[in-house]
């Protein structure tokens, strides 16, 4: 009978463990979930893969996702599952769905339809709203079984709701027993392994009908109040996403006094290269630096080039300029109505030639009309279709968005990053965490859960700008570590067997350009795969199959360990 001692042997794979140490030749051993052994190994495994000329490598760790909503329908967080990458982090910026009243749920969804782009469709289908704490959504998660690990933060506009009521958490002022009581739901999330407070402060970010996010509302001192519970638990982070996605010297200020605060990391969402701004991210970088001279600030950065497809029926990134949110921030036909309004368009195009401040560069010549009623129109520029009418292009815009009804579909081709020379500056910066797949939101028109294998294939081996023992650092061990998600990232014995074996040569990213693809209740979304993975495990478990599925749902709720503490007590109490 076979000498069989493990669950899984990896043999004779280029091992590179997550810790900038050089690459080796070896095997690895996994029994119960966990990294038994790595070295030459004897004993056999119920299951095995033969590495040979293939990299065995860390799961990578997707710090910004709002996977909230779809893992109820998909727990393998699809897209980010097909790229490598094997734990994620939900509830960023602030948003989330726990804590929820039952009575408040409708007007959740309704938010993050308008927020994050998620299909409301699916979300009335596919969530199961069977919680009210976040420790009842982080359980019932894993009841239902999860093909990644998924930690979480405590998002601010939701604890705020809860206790005000989310029809009036747009009140701007609140008692002290009514902060009294955010901070102690803020606890509540502590006790359940949660990261730490999330935050939203960028005006692109609005409501359902266009007002300010609870956490826009809340005044500074609310905020901290909340962000200085994180001194009561010493674990975690606190994240946020700042004014504009901009860091600037009040920025800057800010975020080192919540470092002070807290008495944690603090990591912000996002640093990146725009066409219209492009010194702003050398700015962000220099004060990166200085700021980790006295704490701890880390910037997620987008590494690689940003096109967005867009309708005007379920986006919000055009909402940081007034004329724009007070246009499209309505029904449906007063949207249309408006843009059809020649009084309107004189504040969109004042908001363009003023608003400089602005997520798009307002740059007609690489806005693309992708979908349209007119076959004639698709694969033209608005400045194209401008030129042909005699119009200027904002016109053209509105008068073709008022026949179709919004239902047009184009595409920014130069949304952002299109500078290969400042996405290697950020990629190498010490102080920038790769990333940003904002997986799970933006269903329709943005397809960033990639990331993983765009760094390794053109940044490692095509471009040779950065060591395979870097990249794979930076996409799990200080991922992990610079917002204090402790015991992941590195393929060292006993801890968790999140791997990825691929073969760096067929390493790509496909389709180059996304493509749809339909999803419950209805809707439907950009997705790339990839190619080139032979095998991703989680927790010992493969997941995925050379690109398919096996069905598997090893995935566990990451904890803090004031988390697994609190935890194990009430288990212990039940006894």
């Amino acid at each position: 009978m076979a000498d069989t001692r493990y669950d899984m042997v990896i043999r004779n794979g280029t091992v590179v463990d997550g810790t900038r140490m050089p690459r080796f030749r070896a095997d690895i051993a996994i029994r119960d979930g966990k990294i038994a052994e790595i070295g030459r190994v004897s004993g056999k495994g119920k299951q095995e893969i033969d590495a040979t000329n293939l990299i065995v490598a860390p799961g990578a760790i997707d710090v910004h996702t709002h996977y909230d909503a779809q893992l109820q329908w998909d727990p393998y967080a699809s897209q980010s599952c097909w790229h490598g990458i094997t734990s994620i982090v939900i509830s960023a910026c602030g948003f989330g769905f726990a804590p929820c009243h039952p009575h408040d749920r409708e007007r959740a969804m309704q938010r993050m339809t308008r927020v994050e782009a998620i299909p409301y469709s699916a979300m009335k289908e596919g969530m199961r709203w069977d919680w009210v704490t976040q420790a009842e959504y982080l359980n019932s998660m894993k009841a239902a079984g999860l093909g990644v690990n998924v930690a979480s933060y405590i998002p601010q506009s939701p604890v705020r709701g809860y206790v005000l009521g989310t029809d009036d958490s747009s009140r701007e002022h609140v008692t002290p027993a009514e902060l009294e009581a955010m901070k102690e739901v803020v606890r509540d999330g502590y006790r359940a392994g949660a990261m730490g407070l999330s935050t939203d402060l960028n005006l692109i970010d609005r409501d359902f009908d266009g007002s300010m996010l609870p956490s826009l509302v809340a005044p500074m001192a609310e905020t901290e109040a909340l962000i200085s519970v994180a001194r009561e638990f010493n674990t975690g982070s606190i994240e946020v996403t700042p004014k504009q996605l901009k860091i600037g010297p009040n920025e800057a200020e800010m975020l080192e006094r919540w470092a002070n605060l807290s008495g944690r990391p603090i990591y912000y969402n996002a640093i990146i290269q725009e066409g219209h701004r492009p010194g702003a991210y050398k700015e962000a970088l220099a004060l990166l630096d200085d700021m980790n001279t006295r704490v701890q600030v880390n910037g997620l950065g987008l590494t690689h080039e940003l096109e967005s497809l867009f309708n005007l029926i379920e986006y919000n990134l055009f909402d940081e300029m007034p004329a724009w949110n007070k246009a499209l921030a309505c029904p449906l036909e007063q949207r249309i109505a408006n843009l059809a309004n020649p009084e309107v368009r004189k504040t969109l195009q004042h908001d363009l030639d003023h608003h400089v401040e602005r997520l798009w560069s307002g740059n007609w010549a690489r806005l693309m009309v992708m979908e349209s009623k007119d076959p004639k129109l698709v694969g033209k520029y608005v400045s194209q279709i401008a030129a042909e009418r005699g119009q200027n292009p904002l016109d053209v815009f509105c008068d073709i968005n008022v026949a179709e009804r919004l239902e047009t579909n184009f595409i920014i081709e130069d949304f952002a990053n299109m500078d290969d020379d400042a996405n290697q500056e950020m990629l190498l910066h010490p102080h920038v965490i790769p990333g940003l797949s904002d997986g799970g939101a933006h269903t329709q028109f943005l397809s960033l859960g990639k990331y993983p294998t765009i760094l390794l294939a053109k940044w490692v081996r095509d471009k040779k700008v950065i060591s395979l023992e870097e990249a794979h650092w930076r996409l799990s061990h200080m991922a992990a570590a610079s917002i204090g998600m402790t015991g992941r990232g590195m393929l060292l014995p006993g801890l968790p067997a999140d791997i990825m074996v691929y073969d760096l040569d067929r390493l790509a990213v496909t389709p180059e350009k996304p493509v749809y693809e339909g999803i419950i209740g209805g809707g439907r979304r950009l997705v790339q795969r990839a190619t080139g993975y032979r095998a991703i495990l989680v927790n010992g478990v493969t997941t995925f199959e050379n690109g398919e599925c096996t069905n598997a749902r090893p995935g566990d709720i990451w904890r803090t360990s004031v988390g697994e503490q609190y935890n194990q007590a009430l288990k212990k109490a039940a006894e």
